[in-house]
């Protein structure tokens, strides 16, 4: 019996260089936890797939039009040359196409963001007659289809003479900008408690006042937000670009692009350069903005 005792005690026994043999036995039958692996490894091969595109466009962009269809193709370019930026920015055309989505954009911005955080703010502080009617018909305004308006938007914006003007894409843009602008305003509005505008009230501030002063800056992630969709939906819109334009002066970097593509021949690389160069301010808002478009977009995803 003593015998016995002291041989699984000399199993059990912890020896000098390790662990004992029933602990070893345990680790030994671990299974590894293959999760995170494969969560990463989706998300890399996510990844791998969203920016190839992106990394062909800039390589077809820095090689001449001849080297982009060899055998076999070369991902980076065997002989690098910016002739096609060259080009694009040595036109006056092409430049003034990107000035004029500069200036549609940016003023599609402006008005959408004046408009939309006052009518949100009326919506979410007060409760009027017939004010669950509107809210739903701005609802209803997204679910028809632009296209199925480009004939009545023609017919409407020729009549009030502003064909082939600004004045004509902003209105038009904004028209389909300021629903969508106007719920996500109101969900960021409803999410700001209203014991702060009546504190400022009591203090002497007027609705106004606190809406400039309370609201506003409390807001500023809904609002940029708000204003990054409305310049993305103004600088990547093409079927009312190409609708309700006609001379080279009106141009926007979406017609033009699509203007590229010759009867005979396809300028591969002058096209690609010009999807960088229209892709720049995208990346640009979507970097300085990321932090802002996250917070505004999530805002009222979950109630307390």
């Amino acid at each position: 019996m003593r015998g016995i005792v002291n041989s699984r005690s000399q199993l059990d026994a912890k020896p000098r260089g390790g662990f004992g043999l029933r602990t070893r036995r345990l680790i030994g039958t671990r299974r590894p936890d293959l999760g995170p692996i494969v969560c990463y490894g989706l998300l890399i091969a996510a990844s791998i797939f969203a920016l190839a595109p992106i990394f062909w466009m800039l390589s077809v962009s820095l090689r001449p039009n001849r080297g982009i269809f060899s055998i076999p193709p070369n991902l980076l370019p065997p002989e690098f040359t910016t002739e096609a930026y060259a080009r694009i920015l040595g036109t006056p055309e092409y430049l003034r196409a990107f000035g004029n989505s500069y200036v549609v954009a940016f003023a599609v911005t402006v008005v959408s963001l004046a408009l939309a955080t006052l009518g949100a703010y009326g919506f979410a502080r007060f409760e009027f007659r017939y004010s669950r009617t509107l809210r739903f018909l701005v609802i209803a305004t997204q679910m028809v289809p632009p296209i199925s308006l480009m004939v009545p938007y023609f017919i409407l914006i020729t009549t009030l003479k502003l064909y082939n003007t600004y004045t004509g894409l902003v209105l038009t843009y904004t028209a389909f900008v300021l629903p969508f602008s106007t719920l996500m305003m109101i969900s960021y509005f409803k999410s700001i408690p209203e014991e702060l505008e009546e504190a400022a009230m009591v203090d002497g501030c007027s609705r106004m006042g606190s809406l400039a002063r309370i609201v506003l800056p409390i807001a500023l992630p809904g609002i940029v937000a708000t204003g990054v969709y409305a310049f993305l939906l103004a600088w990547n819109e093409f079927l009312f670009a190409v609708t309700l334009t006609q001379s080279v002066d009106m141009r926007l970097v979406t017609v033009a692009l699509a203007l590229l593509a010759g009867e005979h021949a396809y300028q591969w690389n002058i096209m690609m350069g010009f999807s960088v160069l229209a892709s720049i301010p995208l990346l640009i808002a979507f970097l300085f903005f990321q932090r802002y478009l996250v917070s505004g977009l999530t805002v009222g995803a979950v109630k307390g």
